[in-house]
């Protein structure tokens, strides 16, 4: 399991996400977090590629 602090996008406070990857996944992921602060919900869109999360977007999870 590895952990990221991202930026709400409706109150811009900052809390961490538990992203599950498998030792073996390359590719785009999307998951949608509620933000810990305000509850909203947050589309986490993401690439893995060797080992390494890059986060792409995180946006409105309501769409």
């Amino acid at each position: 399991m590895i952990h990221k602090v991202i930026t709400c996008f409706f109150c811009f406070e900052q809390f961490e996400v538990s992203l599950e990857i498998g030792p073996s996944f390359i590719g785009n992921d999307v998951e949608i977090y509620d933000c810990e602060i305000c509850c909203n919900p947050n589309k986490l869109e993401y690439e893995v590629y060797d080992g390494e999360i890059i986060i792409n977007n995180v946006g409105d999870g309501n769409e």
